[in-house]
């Protein structure tokens, strides 16, 4: 179960700068302003719900 929540916060986090890189970027490069700010959004959404899981997972160590 550890090692889940573990995984899903390495998975979390990945996706997270994957948005807020590389997905932000194509978005703003083409003009797409919307779509851009939901890019955004979602990967600060994704780092958040990282960073709680792994604080977590520190404090049930």
């Amino acid at each position: 179960m550890v090692s889940l929540f573990s995984s899903s916060a390495a998975i979390a986090m990945f996706s997270a700068l994957m948005l807020l890189t590389v997905d932000r970027n194509i978005y703003k490069s083409s003009g797409w302003v919307r779509e851009k700010k939901y890019a955004s959004a979602l990967g600060w959404c994704f780092a958040g719900i990282a960073l709680i899981v792994v604080a977590w997972r520190i404090m049930m160590i």
